[in-house]
């Protein structure tokens, strides 16, 4: 029985390839281009920037490039093997458990969403280091040491590359301008 299972989703699996590329990887091929086809654009459009204004397209470039390289890697490498492994859920497939899938999106989405509220209430400087603090916490379950030295590095990351290197200037957070006033 369990050879026949093989045997029929070795038949499946080669009936897929026949047809050429599913709809997925299809997906996956117009979103790669367009990515790659906006890091090109920004970072050649960058050199007309004063250098303040271009260091941060191309910092995104330089460390966004190797994992599009990756992804492009792993895409061709999916065409000719038949695996459903994924890395994250929110890739064009869906596998065993839609209603998970559908949740862990979900999930995904508010936590989003709730980040940008926060941002907006009480900043950059609390928002995103208490972000990554709880996401790495409750999703990576990392620990709350690892979880806290990860939100102090984006902390310092913020104060000392954007505050202090790009004197980069903030939106004034509702919360914070109710507990200290207008500046």
């Amino acid at each position: 029985m369990e050879e026949n299972r093989e045997r029929n989703a070795g038949q499946e699996s080669t009936a897929t390839a026949r047809r050429g590329f599913s709809m997925e990887v299809v997906g996956e091929i117009i979103l790669l281009a367009v990515v790659g086809f906006f890091f090109v654009y920004m970072f050649v459009e960058s050199f007309s920037w004063p250098e303040g204004s271009a260091l941060m397209p191309r910092i995104a470039i330089g460390l966004g490039t190797p994992f599009w390289f990756a992804r492009l890697f792993a895409l061709v490498r999916s065409t000719r093997e038949t695996s459903s492994e994924q890395i994250m859920d929110l890739g064009f497939r869906t596998g065993a458990d839609p209603r998970g899938e559908r949740q862990r999106f979900a999930r995904i989405c508010l936590y989003i969403l709730a980040l940008y509220g926060a941002i907006w209430l009480v900043g950059f400087h609390i928002a995103i280091p208490l972000g990554v603090f709880f996401y790495v916490l409750v999703y990576g379950r990392a620990g709350w040491i690892w979880s806290t030295l990860l939100g102090l590095l984006f902390l310092a990351l913020i104060v000392g590359v954007y505050d202090h290197f790009l004197h980069a200037t903030w939106h004034d957070p509702p919360l914070l301008r109710l507990f200290w006033g207008e500046p």
